[in-house]
C-alpha cells in the first residue's frame, strides 16, 4: 500500500501533496494505530517536511530571481549607453531609460513607435539597410546615422545591432547599442580642419618641412620638400634620410641627424645638389621632438633655401666694401698732412745721417765705426718710413676679404697704431685696457677694423674744442653679461645731446664744418651686418661713449 502511495504521490505537485497528507492524517486519528497504519503515518510525515524544506527553496530562489530580475533591469536602464530593440519593421519594441534620454522623451512615448520618427529623412535607407543586413546575419552589423532629438538637436550616432529571437513565435528582432558620436565627430572634423589647415600653410611656404622618425624614416614632408627631391620614385613618405638626401649628402648631414636624435637642437649650413637646379644653399635646422619625455620620437626638418640670400649678401658686402674703401682714402686724405709729417722726419733724418757719411769718407777722416753706425740710423729711419707706408698701403687696399676668427685686441692695436700719428697731433692721452683671454669673434678683419678706426677718429676729432691737457682717450674691450664681445671708446670732449646721440649713426649727419656724415653711418652698416649692435651713451669724463658688440663665435 504505501508502495502505491508513494507513486500516486510523485505524480502530485507540491501543494497537492501537502492537502493530501494533511486529510490523510485527520482520518488516520479514526483508525487503530496498528503497524501498518504506523508506517504510513512516518512516510507522510518525512514527505511533509521534505515538501515543505522544497517550498522554502522555491520561494527563497524565487525572491533571488525577482532581485536579479530587479538589478538587471537597473543595469539595463542606468547603463551608459543605449539600449534599444527593433522588431522586423522598425519598430521600438523596448528601449532604456539611457537610450530614451538621448532621444529626449519619456519611455512610454517611445516604446511601440517606429524610429523612423527620430532619423533624418536622408538616413531612412540606410537605416533599413542596417535592418536587413542584421536580421539576415549572425555577425554585428554597424552603421552611422544621424537622428533630431525631441528638442530638435542634431546628433551623429553609430548603431551596433545583432539578430535575436522571441521565444513565443521564434521570429527575429533587432537587438542595438546606439553610441552618441556628436562630439567625436565634432574633434575628429576639427582635427581634420586643423590637418587641412597646418597643411595648406606648410605646402605654402618657401621652406622645406619634413618629420623624420627615430629610425631616420619621413612620417611627413610638405610640398617644397617633395618637389626638392622629386627624381625620388614612389614618394618620400616612408623612405629613409638616405635614401631622400643621397650617400654623399647623407655622409655630411647624417652626423647632425644622429645628433639631432639624441635630443640636441642643431643648426647647419649646406650644399645639396637638387636636380636640375644644380647645387644651391641650404640653412637646416633639426629640432627634437622629445616635449614631455626625455625620449625623442623623432626630428623636425626645417630647411631654408638661402642661395639667392647669399648672393643677396655677396652683393650688399661688396657694395660695403666699396663704400668703406671710399671712407679710407677720404680719412686718409684727411689726414694728408700729418702723414707727410710723420714721414718727413724719417726723411730728413736719412738725409742728415747719409750725408754726414759722405763728409766722413770724402775727408778720409771718418772712423769706420761711425761710419757704420750712421749706415745703421739710415736703415732705422728707411724702416720707419716704410712701416708707415705699408700701414697705409694695407689701409687703403680694396681687397676681397671673407669672415674668419679674429682676436679683437688684435684688431684694436692694429687700429691705433694706424692712428698713432693722429693721436700725437691731436695731443690726446691714450689710456688702453684689453680683456685677458678674450673670446675669438667671427667678424671681416678689414671692416671691424675700419669700424674701430672710424670711431677712434671721431673720438679724437671730438675733443678739438678743449685744452690739451684735458684730452683723454679710453679704449677698452671685454665681454659683457650678454655674452657678447664689446669695444667702447670713451672721449672727454663737450658731449653731445641727447636728441643728437639717438641720430649719431644716421647717414649724412655729421657735427664737422667739412665732415659728409658717413663715417659713423658705415660703422652701424658694417655692424649690423656681423649681427652685432652700436650705440652712443653719455660718460662720466664729460664726453661720449661710442660702444659695438660682435658675437662670440659659437663652440
Amino acid at each position: 500500500m504505501a508502495d502505491v502511495i508513494g507513486s500516486e504521490l510523485g505524480e502530485m505537485t507540491n501543494h497537492q501533496l501537502v492537502d493530501m497528507i494533511k486529510k490523510l492524517q485527520s482520518q488516520i486519528k479514526f483508525f487503530d494505530c496498528s503497524e501498518s497504519h504506523c508506517e504510513i503515518k512516518h512516510e507522510l510525515e518525512v514527505h511533509q517536511i521534505e515538501l515543505e524544506m522544497q517550498n522554502r527553496a522555491l520561494r527563497e530562489s524565487q525572491i533571488q530571481l525577482e532581485q536579479a530580475r530587479d538589478s538587471y533591469a537597473d543595469l539595463y536602464d542606468f547603463a551608459p549607453v543605449s539600449y534599444i530593440t527593433f522588431d522586423e519593421k522598425g519598430i521600438i519594441d523596448n528601449i532604456n531609460l539611457t537610450g530614451a534620454s538621448l532621444l529626449g522623451d519619456v519611455r512610454g512615448n517611445i516604446v511601440d513607435r517606429p524610429f523612423t520618427i527620430w532619423l533624418k529623412k536622408d538616413n531612412l535607407k540606410i537605416f533599413f539597410k542596417h535592418l536587413k543586413s542584421t536580421l539576415h546575419s549572425d555577425v554585428k552589423i554597424t552603421s552611422e546615422l544621424q537622428i533630431t532629438t525631441r528638442n530638435g538637436e542634431l546628433l551623429d550616432i553609430r548603431i551596433e545591432s545583432i539578430r535575436s529571437q522571441y521565444l513565443t513565435d521564434n521570429a527575429y528582432f533587432c537587438r542595438s547599442v546606439i553610441l552618441d558620436n556628436t562630439e567625436a565627430n565634432r574633434i575628429k572634423n576639427e582635427i581634420i580642419l586643423q590637418s587641412r589647415q597646418l597643411e595648406l600653410i606648410t605646402d605654402a611656404l618657401p621652406v622645406l618641412i619634413a618629420y623624420i622618425d627615430a629610425s631616420e624614416h619621413h612620417l611627413f614632408a610638405n610640398k617644397t620638400y617633395i618637389e626638392s627631391f622629386d627624381g625620388l620614385a614612389n614618394g618620400i613618405i616612408g623612405k629613409s634620410a638616405y635614401e631622400v638626401w643621397g650617400e654623399d649628402n647623407y655622409e655630411n648631414v647624417g652626423v647632425q641627424l644622429k645628433l639631432a636624435l639624441s635630443g640636441h637642437k642643431v643648426k647647419f649650413d649646406m650644399e645639396l645638389p637638387l636636380g636640375n637646379a644644380g647645387k644651391k644653399y641650404f640653412h637646416t635646422i633639426l629640432i627634437p621632438d622629445c616635449k614631455h619625455s626625455s625620449e625623442v620620437n623623432g626630428v623636425i626638418v626645417l630647411i631654408g633655401d638661402i642661395t639667392d640670400r647669399l648672393a643677396i649678401e655677396a652683393i650688399d658686402r661688396k657694395r660695403l666694401l666699396d663704400v668703406a674703401h671710399f671712407s679710407r682714402l677720404s680719412s686718409m686724405g684727411e689726414m694728408v698732412s700729418e702723414i707727410a709729417h710723420e714721414l718727413n722726419q724719417p726723411l730728413a733724418a736719412i738725409s742728415i745721417y747719409s750725408d754726414a757719411c759722405r763728409r766722413m769718407l770724402e775727408s778720409g777722416k771718418g772712423e769706420k765705426a761711425d761710419i757704420v753706425k750712421s749706415l745703421s740710423d739710415i736703415g732705422f729711419q728707411a724702416e720707419r718710413a716704410g712701416a708707415v707706408i705699408r700701414r697705409i698701403r694695407e689701409f687703403v687696399s680694396n681687397k676681397e676679404t671673407h669672415q674668419t676668427n679674429i682676436d679683437l685686441n688684435d684688431l684694436v692695436q692694429g687700429a691705433l697704431q694706424l692712428l698713432e700719428i693722429e693721436v700725437r697731433s691731436h695731443g690726446v692721452q691714450l689710456k688702453l685696457s684689453y680683456a685677458d683671454d678674450i673670446p675669438a669673434t667671427l667678424a671681416d678683419k678689414i671692416l671691424i677694423e675700419q669700424v674701430i678706426f672710424n670711431l677712434v677718429r671721431n673720438a679724437l676729432e671730438a675733443m678739438d674744442e678743449i685744452d690739451e691737457t684735458k684730452r683723454i682717450l679710453k679704449v677698452e674691450t671685454s665681454v659683457n653679461k650678454f655674452k657678447e664681445i664689446q669695444v667702447k671708446i670713451d672721449d672727454s670732449g663737450p658731449g653731445l645731446a641727447l636728441d643728437k646721440i639717438k641720430i649719431i649713426f644716421d647717414h649724412f649727419l655729421t657735427t664737422k664744418t667739412s665732415g659728409m656724415g658717413m663715417g659713423l653711418a658705415i660703422c652701424k652698416s658694417i655692424i649690423d651686418a656681423h649681427h652685432g649692435r652700436i650705440w652712443a651713451v653719455p660718460n662720466d669724463i664729460g664726453g661720449t661713449t661710442l660702444n659695438f658688440t660682435l658675437p662670440l663665435v659659437k663652440g
